[in-house]
């Protein structure tokens, strides 16, 4: 298997789902078409952008690929033509954010260890390549943000990640090791969308503090 094609492939479907989720998201703001496509286009490509400035790789990746902004446009016009077919674009988004995060976790963790990153930091950076661009979406929007809730979000970016650094140290090839852990991570967030799975609070209030 071709991994250049596999990852490739991966690419365009992580960021036209997370610009589905992005375009989604204004829309229920009830925001112009020009204001879609950019937070279309800012949800696809900005957890990558972060990454990017982490590891110091400039100059940062969409600008030496132009096709993303293609990817995203394509995204947000998908999400305007399809709203009318959705019960609730509130849950599309949800999982069209599921689908991006499985996808980026493990291009992010691929482009660290690309830049020499150690596995640990690889993972971390696979994280955020997953999470940030649906924080800055919902920042921006002043939305509720899935980043910031309680229920299985940057921890399934983290397994996935996890589990292509794993398989690829046991001698899998990135071609396969790719697809088989987005799915994991994917199947991962899914169930803590479908049975509605928490991260255990840690924190405790003091006796007498509100």
């Amino acid at each position: 298997m071709d991994t250049q094609a596999v990852f490739a492939a991966l690419n365009i479907l992580g960021l036209f789902v997370f610009a589905v989720s992005g375009a989604l998201t204004a829309l229920r703001n009830d925001l112009d078409i020009l204001s879609v496509m950019m937070i279309a286009f800012v949800t696809g490509v900005g957890g990558g952008t972060i990454r990017d400035v982490l590891l110091g790789e400039f100059p940062v990746w969409w600008i030496r690929d132009a096709g993303a902004v293609t990817v995203c446009i394509a995204g947000a016009i998908a999400a305007m033509v399809a709203q009318p077919v959705f019960a609730s674009r509130l849950k599309a988004l949800i999982w069209a954010d599921a689908l991006g995060l499985a996808v980026f976790s493990i291009l992010g963790t691929q482009a660290a260890l690309a830049s020499h990153a150690p596995a640990l930091i690889a993972i971390f950076m696979g994280a955020v390549s997953a999470t940030f661009g649906g924080l800055i979406r919902d920042v921006l929007l002043g939305e509720p943000s899935l980043f910031m809730k309680q229920d299985v979000y940057v921890t399934a970016a983290l397994a996935g990640a996890g589990a292509y650094i794993g398989l690829v140290a046991l001698g899998m090839g990135a071609a396969y090791a790719a697809p088989i852990a987005a799915l994991a991570g994917f199947l991962i967030r899914a169930a803590a969308i479908v049975f509605n799975i928490s991260v255990p609070k840690v924190g405790r209030p003091r006796r007498g503090e509100l």
